[in-house]
């Protein structure tokens, strides 16, 4: 009883309320927007942290720390987006060099070093699309697979000496089915220096994404000529082929992949080879992966390897914006140009976010 009289009474008193919203009209004027900050309107700001330690039979431990960022700024209107600018850096700290496979230039940088990997303008004008700076070679798969946190590396940096050149030039899509890279580069690696070289001239005709989302297929055909620092101008002549397969299977993810190239440095023929199978489990949370690469100089020999890795994974977001892993990688040698054949064991603890 006590409880439908309360009911009544807040019933009642409802009732002689006035209308909160009475007076008040419908407006049709958009509602004003705050002006954007010109960081947070298309800014991005990563994070990056890995700590790297390796061994040999021939070598002492071997340590690399690092903390680095990346910065990613797009500029655009309301209707498209006009450029953008990348900056990635890493401030390094290295004892006692073992040629790991993910980093080949670090034998002269013992000790403390800020470097730089990503430092490039994009102009957007779909299709001709303007790059400028420092980027992957475009040059197999290198230039759509970041590899900057992985310990398996693609075959660029032993084919041209870098994976990352400082150029310019035109890249962008060809319909739905294939895209392009056209670039000029310097042909002098990590600094930007001239010694005389002409510089390279590389291009590159490729499957566009529609077959890497509906097909799991990615591949290409590259060429490039000129003149490169090795370490005094060269003459450099490649020719290359490269594939990528992705294929779920009953428990997770396979991927093969292959790169090819042959030319010619100065007098001397080269051949470049790369093999890869790696497995991703369904959950995302491990992986395994294996590689043969093989690089030949006429006159100098051959260097080849076998490579196994094993890989367990915190976080493994599918667009790489949230990446923890740690790995190990084993890589033993086959072929040894003038050098006695070693085993290099690499533990890896990575964090980009």
């Amino acid at each position: 009883m006590i409880p439908a009289v309360i009911m009544l009474a807040l019933a009642a008193s409802a009732a002689r309320a006035e209308d909160p919203f009475a007076g008040v009209e419908a407006s049709t004027r958009p509602a004003a927007s705050a002006a954007p900050s010109w960081l947070g309107d298309n800014f991005g700001f990563r994070k990056e942290l890995m700590s790297e330690f390796a061994t040999s039979e021939y070598a002492r431990a071997y340590s690399r720390q690092s903390a680095g960022f990346e910065v990613l700024k797009k500029f655009s209107t309301d209707t498209r987006t006009l450029g953008s600018v990348n900056f990635q850096g890493r401030l390094v700290r290295r004892d006692r060099f073992v040629p790991v496979l993910n980093d080949m230039e670090g034998m002269e940088r013992e000790g403390w070093t800020f470097e730089h990997h990503n430092v490039y303008a994009d102009l957007y004008n779909d299709p001709l699309n303007i790059r400028v700076g420092r980027f992957y070679v475009p040059f197999g798969l290198n230039v759509q697979t970041d590899t900057h946190g992985t310990l398996l590396q693609l075959s660029n940096d032993r084919n041209f000496g870098f994976e990352r050149d400082w150029y310019a030039g035109l890249w962008g899509a060809l319909g739905e089915d294939l895209s392009y890279d056209a670039h000029y580069l310097v042909g002098s690696g990590y600094d930007l220096k001239y010694r005389g070289q002409t510089g390279m001239g590389v291009a590159r005709l490729a499957l566009g994404n529609k077959h890497s989302f509906e097909r799991g297929l990615e591949g290409g055909l590259s060429v490039a000529a000129g003149e490169r620092l090795a370490p005094g101008p060269t003459q450099t002549r490649r020719a290359g082929l490269d594939a990528r397969y992705r294929r779920t299977v009953p428990a997770g993810l396979l991927t093969l992949t292959t790169e090819l190239s042959a030319g010619r440095d100065a007098a001397d023929d080269a051949l470049t080879q790369l093999y890869q199978s790696e497995y991703l489990h369904a959950s995302r949370r491990w992986g395994l992966a294996a590689q043969y690469r093989r690089f030949w100089m006429q006159r100098a020999g051959a260097d080849g390897s076998l490579i196994g890795e094993a890989s367990w994974y915190f976080r493994n977001d599918v667009g790489n914006s949230d990446l923890h892993w740690v790995k190990v990688n084993v890589e033993r040698q086959v072929e040894r140009a003038g050098a006695a054949n070693d085993v290099i064991v690499a533990l890896q603890y990575y964090r980009y976010w």
